[in-house]
């Protein structure tokens, strides 16, 4: 995660109590420490100015639930946590962090597409100035068309899919005749600046 934030440009402290870790990723983050995360007054100083906090550890509930409830205190606006169990994830929600993820689960989902669809795939090849999001339908598109927006021609971005009915119906490349309707959610793929200039218009 460090590695991959760090190749996108993207100011990073990395904190870790084991120390031949931190050292280990120190040559690609210039800002790497060790911390165990059991020292509040130490971490809560450490994290007063992260826009977004991701804990990446997962091998017991207890630092995911004690950086949440210090990201909470200090107004960091995401919180990223990695978490395996139901229980740990509904006490995790409640805390109030933002997205909960499993790679072992998502590793798992990807072994078993790759073994039952003859060359499948789970991502695509995209640079690091390429991305892919997901946003609601913007309220001024309700009722228009694909083609009425014009979103390749205005926003130079692609619309690959449309999700309906609570994200269990998916339309990839959707008609150009198709409107949009209020509970749509868009994925739209594009290169990150224009995506960021669509995506800030819309707020």
């Amino acid at each position: 995660m460090v590695k991959q934030l760090c190749r996108l440009d993207v100011e990073v402290l990395a904190i870790d109590k084991d120390s031949q870790k931190v050292e280990a990723i120190s040559q690609e983050c210039e800002d790497a420490i060790t911390i165990d995360v059991s020292d509040e007054e130490v971490i809560r100083e450490h994290l007063e100015n992260v826009d977004v906090l991701v804990v990446t550890v997962g091998e017991t509930p207890l630092p995911g639930i004690l950086l949440t409830t210090i990201a909470q205190e200090l107004d960091i606006r995401r919180i990223v946590i990695r978490a395996h169990e139901p229980t740990e994830r509904a006490i995790l929600e409640k805390l109030g962090a933002t997205e909960i993820f499993s790679p072992e689960k998502k590793a798992a989902e990807s072994m078993a597409r790759n073994l039952t669809v003859p060359f499948s795939v789970d991502s695509l090849p995209l640079s690091t100035n390429q991305a892919i999001v997901k946003i609601d339908a913007p309220e001024d598109w309700i009722g228009k068309t694909v083609k009425e927006i014009g979103i390749r021609q205005n926003f130079a971005v692609n619309l690959i899919c449309i999700a309906r009915n609570d994200g269990t119906d998916h339309d990839f490349a959707p008609a150009i005749d198709k409107p949009f309707v209020k509970t749509d959610v868009l994925f739209l793929l594009g290169s990150r600046d224009r995506l960021e200039k669509l995506t800030g218009s819309l707020k």
